[in-house]
């Protein structure tokens, strides 16, 4: 049998995921690794990054995860290899490193992108339609629309507000006060709990399910592999999801206001910022892509190449080097840094990033833990290389 060429690497897609894993972690840096919010100082930095990064980088982030996924299996499928069941186990250990990483910073995501990763590997047979049509149901946010009408029909179900905030101050008060034992105790249980239920209260987690179909959409219609996607077409995205945004913005205040108060109010709230993000997803890959098409931006943007191929490593390494720097057990900068020193040590941190990446990926192939992760991936697996 005649085995398909495996496609080579797609340097649009590790340039936006290198911008991804960069919008993430100025997010985190001005944020204090989450410990922003037990003292809150509100000012134009906050509110700055937040527009630009906040409730979009991490949705970047599932959409390329998705990608990704797809890309893999297809390989494999390309060589005549089924790979579902690998990939199965390929989750398995990102779900234990996301877990050992949740006991340092218990904001961490890979946990929910590998459960939710599972749910590509058994969709992944499906028709394009298919995919489409999850991807549609998540995104529309109807697992919390229904929340929502239930809420109102039998307010004995419903309660005043959400819980995840009685939750996050218990982690605030270890993460600003605790040791070092005594924070890790903490996440062992107690410290996932607020992120979990904020994931679900907030519909976070049907919106990451949601951009991780698009993204295995995406990569299965080669849509950042494709050469006919013209400017003129990039421009019809781009005012479509500016047009949608706009929408949005001017009708959800209405709209919210029609739903009963409490609960139900709150989660239509939650509902139409998520609907606000993703236009501004989508505007924000169309304008990557636009400036990708030209020679001198897309030297610029290809920077970020490098450090979108060490994704995993950088964002533990991350956490390891900042949360000291931020939580009580070390320097415990969360009570003195301000935001535009944060600001503006994460920018330079970020610089050193990218240079770190490029001068790896010059004498390997694979970032540390990515090749750790690839070497317990293929563990038993004969694969042709």
């Amino acid at each position: 049998m005649t085995q398909s060429p495996v496609r080579p690497r797609i340097m649009l897609a590790d340039s936006l995921r290198g911008f991804a894993l960069m919008g993430l972690y100025i997010v985190h840096m001005v944020e204090y690794f989450e410990l922003y919010w037990y003292k809150p100082e509100p000012g134009w930095v906050h509110n700055l990054i937040f527009f630009l990064f906040g409730g979009k980088a991490y949705g970047l982030f599932a959409l390329l995860f998705g990608l990704s996924f797809f890309i893999i299996l297809d390989n494999y499928q390309r060589r005549g290899q089924d790979f579902r069941l690998r990939f199965c186990w390929r989750l398995s250990l990102l779900l234990a490193f996301g877990y050992l990483h949740s006991l340092l910073y218990a904001g961490d995501i890979l946990q929910l992108l590998a459960l939710c990763g599972f749910l590509l590997v058994m969709s992944h047979q499906l028709s394009t339609r298919w995919l489409i049509g999850f991807a549609a149901f998540f995104l529309v946010q109807v697992p919390q629309i229904l929340l929502i009408i239930v809420y109102s029909l039998v307010p004995d179900w419903s309660y005043p507000g959400p819980i995840f905030p009685s939750l996050m101050t218990a982690n605030f008060e270890a993460f600003a006060h605790a040791d070092l034992p005594g924070l890790l105790h903490h996440n062992l249980f107690d410290g996932q709990l607020g992120k979990w239920a904020f994931f679900i209260e907030t519909g976070r987690l049907w919106n990451i399910i949601g951009l991780m179909f698009v993204g295995a959409v995406l990569g299965r219609t080669g849509f950042f592999e494709r050469a006919d996607v013209s400017i003129t077409r990039l421009m019809k995205y781009l005012f479509a999801a500016l047009i949608a945004y706009l929408a949005v913005f001017f009708l959800k205040d209405s709209l919210i206001n029609a739903v009963p108060a409490g609960m139900p109010r709150w989660s239509t709230g939650q509902v139409f910022t998520y609907y606000e993000n993703l236009a501004l997803i989508a505007a924000g890959v169309v304008i990557f892509m636009l400036l990708f098409n030209a020679e001198f931006s897309r030297k610029v943007l290809l920077c970020f190449a490098p450090a979108g191929r060490l994704t995993l490593t950088f964002y533990i390494a991350q956490s390891l080097v900042f949360v000291p720097v931020f939580y009580g057990f070390g320097l415990a900068a969360y009570s003195f840094i301000g935001q535009v020193p944060s600001l503006l040590l994460g920018i330079v941190c970020w610089i050193i990033q990218m240079a770190l990446a490029w001068f790896w990926l010059r004498h390997f192939r694979y970032g540390p833990l990515e090749w750790v992760w690839r070497k317990l991936t293929f563990v038993g697996f004969t694969h042709t290389r």
